[in-house]
């Protein structure tokens, strides 16, 4: 526990849209919030010391003083001022208020007025001392702005030349390979992803047996061509991850592997790890094998063609995207995945699952970076036939292996006090609900409940957020929001890592390689890895929200004085997020930390402003009617007011 006056030390932390802050403090479970005014020159991810106060029966934070820079990279614009011989970095972060020097011996042949990404060598007194590592050129270019944070969330713009020259002088050897592996080219096989996506890391083949069905989920090979050891997973490693920009993908792994080698591209034969599995009549697991496979992709498919495929929109000999007729058997295989799938949801609904039904915000940009338009992602119903399918993959390969060590995607339990807290904002909406368990069965009942309320996505954002985050773990502790004992990532590992990981050990493992001395070194070693990936994909999913966050300041930044209908999705102590219509969610600030007096005054316990003046109510899942006034670009804000 922790207590007023209490000084701390640990990590700083800024939110994602620059606006806030806060520290973590181990032992204590919720973060503390730190007002501007009170932040010092803390950055995100520094070290600091902080006195905890007291206020309004709320915790919050000041600095007092920064223990240890994090290692960043920031980017700014490089200047020399006139007549003096001395160089400076202005940042675009507005948290960073000093000019970063540069001594000569570390411009890199930059130029004045070029965007540049400068690493902090020493930060002494007022203005930090930093080396230019990158030339970003023109900050009117969206790309270089991009690449700017691409670099301060410490992604790489480029593989290293000793990765690309290794991964070229990989070979295509299934020639070599098949005598050792099982031949499935025979079998009927098909992917499904997204009519741009060119990473194809799964594959699916379904059978109807007297006794059940048997599902088979092949999986991209990557172990087979990124060695132990080698620059390339060393590489994959400090990435660990994927990241899926709006205008790009920064993958994991170079493109001659994500996109040709690995990638499950129709009509070749395919390194694959296979986990076939039996199911019964109810679609219910029976048995499961895994094992070292040749595969030979039959079609690549989209969502949208299986789902008119399934509703009989597309018929035989009708043309698919890729250029391919409908056949008949295809037509009988979709069918057979889905009334697997049908059977598969049927019996999950009474084991109790989590399914949220969140609008995903697709951007939509032209060929220079311009967008065009927001909208919600289309989603399918064979979208959640591949997802029923790679889970249930995922679970059977995580319980088969559970006795080696082996690596999990866990997801602990809410913690009492946050689910007593959601009870209270629910009692507002007029939702009453008894928790007893606090298990994953009492809140998928609370989900369905809440399905035909008027505020549907505003009560169901309000139970994500009552959640704890899913991370990676050595150990097995459970996956509440699957209701799973075992689960893993197992069906991705062109863009994740853990997932590239445990097919190193399952092959080890089936071709009896895993030693008593690798078993040891698994045991300390994957509790390291499984920390490295779960920061590295926060750091993603950053990455992903602050690029997100810039296409929306362009393309509202003409839209000044412009009013618009939203909805209070959330409150923080000085601001409330309102939700658009196109899926865009942005804030209105009713405090101002700089100010003494403020006639707004939140109660956070049951997400509510009140105004001190008029006694008006803002709560959340209440619609408003919002003006943009002011837009700032650096900072990626747009500044809205009540109206």
């Amino acid at each position: 526990m922790i207590k007023d006056g209490q000084v701390v030390e640990w990590k700083f932390f800024q939110a994602v849209n620059g606006s806030y802050w806060f520290i973590e403090v181990p032992g204590y479970e919720e973060h503390i919030f730190v007002f501007g005014k009170n932040k010092k020159d803390a950055l995100d991810q520094d070290i600091v010391r902080a006195k905890i106060k007291l206020f309004k029966w709320k915790f919050e934070a000041e600095i007092l003083e920064v223990i240890r820079r994090a290692d960043r990279l920031i980017m700014g614009e490089f200047q020399k001022p006139k007549n003096l011989k001395c160089w400076f970095v202005k940042p675009f972060n507005p948290a960073i208020k000093s000019d970063i020097f540069i001594p000569e011996r570390f411009i890199n042949s930059a130029k004045s007025w070029e965007v540049v990404a400068v690493r902090i060598l020493r930060w002494e007194g007022k203005n930090p001392e930093g080396k230019i590592v990158e030339i970003l050129w023109d900050k009117s270019n969206p790309e270089t702005i991009i690449n700017g944070y691409i670099l301060e969330y410490w992604f790489k713009l480029n593989f290293p030349q000793n990765v690309l020259k290794e991964v070229n002088k990989i070979k295509y050897d299934v020639d070599k390979e098949l005598p050792k592996r099982k031949d499935l080219r025979g079998l009927f096989t098909f992917t499904i992803d997204g009519e741009d996506a060119r990473d194809l890391d799964d594959a699916i083949s379904v059978e109807k047996n007297s006794d059940g069905y048997t599902l088979y989920v092949h999986i991209a090979d990557v172990a087979h061509y990124v060695k132990a050891g080698s620059n390339t997973q060393n590489e994959a490693y400090l990435r660990a991850t994927s990241v899926y920009l709006p205008h790009k993908v920064l993958p994991m792994l170079p493109e001659k592997l994500s996109n040709d080698l690995c990638s499950l591209n129709p009509h070749t034969d395919k390194l694959t790890l296979t986990c076939e599995m039996k199911l019964d009549e109810q679609a219910k697991v029976k048995k499961v094998k895994v094992y070292e496979s040749v595969i030979n992709s039959d079609y690549r498919l989209t969502y949208k063609e299986v789902q008119q495929m399934y509703d009989n929109e597309l018929k035989e000999w009708d043309i698919l995207m890729f250029w391919w007729k409908i056949t008949k058997e295809l037509i009988e295989k979709i069918n057979l995945a889905y009334e697997i799938k049908n059977k598969i949801t049927s019996y999950k609904e009474q084991q109790w699952v989590l399914w949220f039904d969140f609008p995903e915000t697709k951007i939509v940009l032209d060929e220079n970076l311009q967008v065009v338009d927001f909208k919600p992602y289309p989603i399918y119903e064979s979208n959640k036939l591949i997802e029923e399918f790679m889970i249930l993959a995922n679970e059977s390969v995580s319980k088969k292996f559970s006795k080696i060590p082996f690596l999990y995607r866990i997801h602990e339990k809410p913690k009492t006090e946050d689910v007593e807290r959601l009870k209270k904002i629910l009692d507002m909406f007029w939702v009453h609900f008894n928790f007893v368990n606090y298990d994953t069965k009492e809140f998928s009942e609370l989900i369905e409940l809440v399905k035909t309320h008027k505020e549907k996505h505003i009560l169901e954002k309000l139970i994500l957020r009552t959640l704890q985050k899913a991370i990676y773990s050595d150990k097995n502790l459970w996956h509440f929001w699957l209701g799973l004992e075992y689960y893993s990532h197992f069906t991705s590992p062109i863009r994740r890592y853990p997932d590239y990981q445990i097919h190193r050990i399952i092959k080890q493992k089936i071709n009896g390689k895993l030693t008593s001395k690798l078993f040891g070194v698994y045991k300390w070693k994957l509790e390291n890895i499984a920390k490295h990936c779960s920061e590295q994909e926060i750091k993603a999913q950053k990455l992903e929200w602050k690029v997100r966050d810039y296409f929306m300041v362009q393309y509202y930044k003409d839209k000044i004085w412009e009013k618009f209908e939203g909805m209070v999705s959330w409150m923080i102590q000085t601001w409330i997020f309102v939700a658009l219509e196109n899926t865009a969610e942005w804030f209105v600030q009713l405090i101002n930390d700089e100010e003494e007096l403020n006639i707004w005054e939140p109660d956070l316990e049951i997400l509510q402003f009140k105004n001190l003046k008029t006694w008006e109510i803002i709560t959340v899942g209440q619609k408003v009617n919002v003006e943009l006034i002011w837009v700032d670009e650096e900072a990626l804000k747009l500044n809205f007011k009540l109206i």
